[in-house]
């Protein structure tokens, strides 16, 4: 049975996403070299993530996601809470 350890994952993440997490505060240098060996294809950047730096992904995006009054995710912040829910959602994580 393969550890996590052997985790592998492959999200594939929109231009706007790619970029929202490059220019987001406090990158750490793990998630700035998966951005930097993310493979570009027609819908957006495929990210080949271990268990650790899926989880650094979605703490960061989790971290951008603010809410207004009412509790809905504001418009800034859609990116990231859309990655989260990515990152949640996939069959692989």
């Amino acid at each position: 049975m393969p550890g996590y350890e052997d985790y592998r994952m492959d999200l594939t993440v929109t231009r706007e996403q790619y970029e929202a997490v490059r220019n987001a505060k406090h990158l750490p240098d793990v998630l700035k070299k998966v951005l930097d060996k993310a493979k570009q294809d027609g819908t957006g950047h495929v990210l080949h993530l271990t268990y650790e730096e899926a989880t650094a992904l979605n703490e960061l995006a989790a971290w951008n996601v603010h809410s207004d009054a009412q509790g809905n995710v504001t418009p800034e912040s859609q990116l990231f809470d859309d990655l989260v829910r990515a990152i949640l959602t996939h069959p692989e994580y």
